[in-house]
């Protein structure tokens, strides 16, 4: 899926492959980096096409914490949304790429519902506690 609202376009999809992470050199010494993902965008009336996506700067520095996260870490096949501002491919074939200003991977998709019902009944409820301190206050008035 994917839609564009004033200056941005906004995809949704599964990551193609493991991001990348590139390094440039400065003049000054110093480095650059840049993490490059390749995302998979289905269209009901299209085939799908593959958006190059392109974080800098806080963005980048989340996605690097979310590649090492102990549990559900970001790489292939991750579900994804993304906005950003369309920048220029340097090649005339190479795929659409977004300088990425939005990014999001920990969605509702990843979770379960919680029945809350069944946790007011279990014994660690408010309701367990309450029957339980009356249940004390009972024996003592005995």
């Amino acid at each position: 899926m994917g839609f564009a609202s004033g200056d941005y376009t906004y995809v949704a999809g599964n990551l193609a492959a493991k991001p990348r992470v590139g390094r440039f050199e400065n003049n000054d010494g110093t480095y650059d980096e840049v993490i490059w993902m390749t995302l998979a965008v289905n269209h009901t009336d299209m085939p799908t096409e593959y958006v190059e996506l392109e974080a800098r700067g806080k963005i980048k520095e989340y996605i690097k914490n979310r590649l090492l996260a102990p549990a559900n870490p970001l790489g292939k096949g991750s579900f994804v949304l993304a906005g950003g501002r369309p920048v220029q491919a340097k090649a005339e074939t190479a795929k659409r790429k977004l300088r990425l200003v939005v990014f999001s991977d920990q969605t509702s998709l990843d979770y379960t519902l919680l029945d809350w019902d069944y946790l007011r009944t279990q014994p660690n409820g408010e309701e367990h506690k309450k029957s339980v301190r009356k249940e004390e206050t009972n024996e003592l008035d005995d």
